[in-house]
């Protein structure tokens, strides 16, 4: 690559997941890891790795991924999460790619390949799962709300063809708990911007999920572990729109959210400045 490259990854209590990441990242000219202060071996692990390591205290995903940018010195940006690994067919796709790649585009999408209970998972709408994460800094920014920040881009984009690998879940028991924390962020999310749910709308859009991930996407191909990501698909489709019921049956519940939205950050509903703001902090 004769791109100069700035790798940013967004950091807390990552040592089961870092150092995967890291080692694989011998190719960029700097790595950039910003903690919201981590208690385990992170940062020794990013230490190792000469990563430029900072602190920054968590509101968001997404302000926390365009610090990481902003710290940057390089243009071109390598977003990963912690989670993440180079493979080596997508490490020599992109050492490859020329200085006119890099002139025609602002960035490149790269297809991510999830390891997920000892499985690759090549099908159930988890692969090939496009991701916006080498982009030109002036170009491109993370955008959203609450749920699943995005890449936003100005200009033309690419797709590359070797895979980012994803280490998602621990166990089966990590995957609840994120399907418990994303599905009220989603409710929240969508309340304020005015949608409401019913019972029969969360059964059907979690019949729906079910049908979209095991027959459509061919979860079934998956073998054992397509059933089980479908039926959790399924269900994290009937809590996100069983929630979003809930808060339209007890509208005082929105303004106060005193309860922990984000317990791995824990992020917070700020109660006392719900009456002019939907801004969420971490104590």
């Amino acid at each position: 690559m004769h791109i100069p490259l700035s790798v940013c990854i967004i950091t807390f209590n990552e040592e089961d997941n870092l150092e995967n990441c890291l080692s694989q990242l011998e190719f960029a000219d700097e790595i950039i890891v910003v903690d919201s202060g981590s208690t385990d071996d992170t940062l020794s692990i990013a230490k190792k790795y000469k990563a430029k390591v900072s602190y920054r205290k968590f509101d968001n995903y997404i302000n926390q991924k365009n610090h990481a940018i902003s710290l940057a010195k390089n243009d071109w940006i390598l977003a990963l999460d912690a989670d993440e690994v180079v493979s080596p067919a997508l490490k020599e796709e992109l050492l490859s790619m020329k200085v006119e790649d890099f002139e025609r585009y602002s960035a490149f999408a790269i297809p991510r390949l999830t390891y997920y209970l000892k499985k690759w998972i090549r099908h159930s709408g988890w692969y090939p799962n496009y991701q916006v994460r080498l982009f030109h800094k002036r170009k491109g920014n993370f955008a959203g709300i609450l749920v699943h920040e995005t890449v936003e881009i100005k200009g033309n984009s690419k797709e590359l063809k070797s895979a980012l690998f994803h280490y998602s879940y621990k166990n089966i028991s990590d995957h609840l708990a994120f399907i418990n924390r994303y599905s009220t962020l989603f409710a929240i999310e969508k309340f304020k911007s005015g949608k409401r749910s019913g019972i029969t709308k969360a059964i059907l859009k979690s019949y729906y999920k079910f049908f979209w991930m095991y027959f459509i996407r061919l979860g079934f191909l998956d073998g054992s572990v397509g059933i089980v990501i479908a039926i959790l698909g399924a269900y994290y489709n009937f809590l996100k729109y069983l929630k979003l019921y809930e808060l339209g049956r007890d509208e005082k519940l929105i303004s106060s959210l005193f309860v922990v939205v984000d317990p791995i950050h824990k992020v917070e509903s700020d109660k006392a400045s719900q009456k002019n703001s939907d801004q969420v902090y971490i104590r």
